[in-house]
């Protein structure tokens, strides 16, 4: 589970991130992300109501928290994260969708493999 500390909550908080960031897409998953001063990453996740009703699109969300906990030791921590989900993404596993996620921060330097 993300602590606190680590999430994106608030709508200012989003905003800086959309302005200020850069954004890098891999198939159905969207990543905007800006360097940051704080030390410890913080992520929010963004899902539109074109994936589906509130059930679909909470599962969506979910998968992509628990994602991101299984990545997160290998993260480059000084940036914050915004994932967005694309329309399809709720057709795909959670290995699927972890994989997505890897690869994005792969192709944009931002993940350190740790042995």
């Amino acid at each position: 589970m993300i602590k606190s500390i680590n999430r994106l909550r608030k709508n200012k908080h989003f905003k800086y991130v959309y302005k200020h960031g850069e954004t890098k897409g891999y198939k159905l998953l969207l990543l905007t992300f800006v360097k940051s001063k704080i030390s410890e990453p913080k992520v929010g996740f963004s899902v539109s109501k074109k994936i589906g009703k509130s059930v679909v699109r909470n599962k969506v969300k979910r998968r992509l928290r628990s994602a991101f906990c299984e990545l997160y030791p290998n993260v480059k921590k000084n940036y914050n994260y915004i994932f967005s989900a694309k329309q399809g993404i709720e057709e795909l596993s959670f290995v699927e969708i972890k994989d997505n996620m890897k690869q994005l921060f792969v192709k944009n330097g931002l993940y350190e493999e740790n042995n």
